[in-house]
């Protein structure tokens, strides 16, 4: 084998590897709008299993992932949806709250809300998390990240914070964005 051709693949090799060391390879690549929304099944706060099929053809999604149960921004994050979720249904937008909780926590956590929408839990597995790329593997929760996927399955829509783990995002930014998005469709 060529010298050069060897050096070239070995150095390939070691950015390869030097980028999985520093989490730039984690695995799972972020998706973007356009991206077709890959489909899950989870359980749910409803006390039934929720899919993204099952709002095929039907409604919009917006998927609000979240840290974890108790945290106060992550509360003040799904209590903003809560006071604005009239608007939202108004939309034809169906607002599902994503963690890696585990079920009893979320009940707990969205009872103490009162929330009118489900929170769904991807635990133990994280597999959902993963599949849309807001999986932090520090902590193995999810980065706070929001998509808003139409009824065909296609994010239209995605939201990342400046600051996920201390920014609170009412609803009305994100209502304006739906809002526009929703009409050109």
């Amino acid at each position: 084998m060529n010298k050069r051709i060897h050096r070239g693949k070995v150095l390939l090799l070691v950015a390869v590897l030097l980028a999985i060391g520093l989490g730039l390879g984690s695995g799972a690549w972020a998706l973007e709008a356009g991206d077709k929304a890959p489909d899950f099944t989870l359980p749910a706060t409803t006390g039934l299993d929720v899919s993204l099929n099952d709002f095929r053809g039907k409604k919009w999604v917006f998927l609000e992932f979240y840290g974890a149960a108790f945290v106060p921004t992550c509360a003040a994050n799904l209590s903003a949806r809560k006071n604005d979720y009239k608007r939202f249904e108004a939309l034809g937008v169906q607002i599902l709250g994503v963690s890696a909780d585990n079920t009893f926590a979320q009940q707990t956590f969205a009872d103490s809300l009162k929330l009118p929408y489900p929170l769904l839990s991807d635990f133990p597995e994280r597999k959902m998390i993963r599949s849309f790329g807001v999986l932090n593997d520090k902590w193995m929760t999810s980065i706070r990240t929001f998509f808003l996927i139409d009824p065909q399955g296609v994010i239209r829509k995605k939201w990342v914070l400046a600051n996920p783990t201390t920014d609170v995002v009412y609803s009305s930014t994100l209502l304006k964005d739906i809002q526009e998005i929703v009409a050109k469709k």
